[in-house]
């Protein structure tokens, strides 16, 4: 059995207090020693939040009379310099003082209603004017705003950066072999690309693999996202993304507000509507199935009633049974329910099927297709000596 340690300093009573209260020591309140001259002359407590000054003021008289029970005595004073909050101090030395809270202000209904309709609606914002310098430095600015994040949210690593930059000069090809190369120059001998690190820039619409380029081989291209998101990376030089061999194999965002992020949405909110239709289609077989069952458990009452059986297990009423009429008066069977068993005998309604759900799966969509052939977009090649990254 675990045994309370006896109290040997003021700072562990008050505080043990103060914890007993659900206080945290560190978080809402700190003890801590006063000193004049060099020499200490009392233990105080701070209150760091406002719980622990409306816990304190709450508990004053609780907090002193517990103290008084304990080897060291504190005295709880509670004032209220800005209206109703109080600020609490704890003390074993100096004076006590207690303020009464202020009685809160009681404002009317009418003289609610008459400061706020002397206040008037908020002044509303106009924006300026389309085609006027204000109205043109304003859309500049929208535009801005918009591209940067866009490049923002790319988080592309260095390499992937010139993967894209390589593709866009056309020196990503795939050759007979299947191998992906890069070639930095017409007629050197290409460096090995790994697949995987394509593939997270393919499934995000930056890049595309067009059809045959020459004989037997194809081409890396870059897709109208892909162009514009390799256009805001070399304008606004958004910080690149450390990454390691494996962290470049994982998916990347499609571009914010671009052709693949588009379509996306779309065949979710697709998806989502025919999920919708389903639910709605299994809602109704349920109640189905619900009424069927409830109205199977009445007919198999009377059946058990007439038969003298307690329990279900294992035991189905024949389909078609129909009580007799000295049965009927004799066990005194519900008319409603000898109504249901005289219309099932005639035509037996089957037991309800749930329709089965579509298993949700990922969106499978087709890739985009590859942005037309500009030749000046190689012109602005970032070519930088650590060529590496690609290897």
């Amino acid at each position: 059995m675990r045994t309370t340690q006896p109290l040997r300093t003021p700072t562990v009573a008050i505080a043990r207090i103060l914890r007993g209260l659900g206080l945290g020591q560190g978080s809402d309140f700190r003890v801590a020693g006063t000193y004049r001259n060099g020499e200490r002359i009392g233990t105080h407590v701070l209150a760091l939040t406002e719980h622990a000054d409306l816990t304190i003021a709450a508990y004053a008289d609780e907090i002193e009379q517990r103290s008084k029970e304990g080897p060291f005595e504190f005295r709880v004073s509670v004032q209220y310099p800005n209206g109703s909050r109080p600020m609490a101090d704890i003390a074993n030395y100096g004076p006590r003082t207690r303020e009464v809270p202020p009685a809160p202000v009681e404002v009317s209904a009418d003289a609610r209603q008459a400061a706020e309709a002397a206040a008037g609606p908020a002044p509303r914002r106009h924006l300026p004017e389309a085609g006027s310098p204000a109205g043109s430095f304003l859309e500049v600015f929208r535009e801005r705003a918009w591209q940067k994040r866009q490049a923002d949210e790319l988080r592309w690593s260095a390499g992937q950066a010139e993967l894209l930059s390589a593709a866009g000069s056309i020196q990503l090809l795939f050759n007979r072999d299947g191998v992906l190369r890069h070639y930095p120059r017409p007629g050197w001998a290409g460096r090995t690309v790994a697949d995987g690190r394509i593939d997270p820039l393919v499934k995000g619409g930056f890049l595309v693999i067009t059809e045959p380029y020459g004989p037997g081989s194809k081409r890396v291209a870059l897709t109208a996202d892909g162009r514009h998101a390799l256009l805001l990376w070399r304008r606004w030089r958004p910080t690149p993304t450390p990454k390691n061999a494996k962290e470049e194999r994982a998916p990347l965002h499609p571009l914010l507000g671009g052709e693949e992020a588009s379509r996306r949405k779309r065949a979710a909110a697709e998806e989502q509507r025919k999920r919708d239709a389903e639910r709605d289609v299994m809602y109704a077989a349920l109640d189905e199935l619900i009424a069927w069952e409830e109205r199977d458990d009445r007919l198999w009452k009377v059946w058990a009633t007439v038969q003298g059986i307690t329990h279900r297990l294992g035991r189905r009423r024949p389909v078609g049974w129909m009580p007799t009429p000295e049965e009927i008066a004799e066990y005194n069977l519900d008319p409603a329910a000898v109504d249901e068993l005289r219309a099932e005998a005639g035509c037996a309604v089957p037991k309800p099927e749930l329709p089965r759900m579509s298993p949700l799966r990922p969106l499978d969509l087709p890739p985009l297709p590859a942005a037309p052939s500009d030749e000046q977009l190689g012109l602005f090649d970032m070519r930088t000596e650590s060529s590496n990254c690609l290897q």
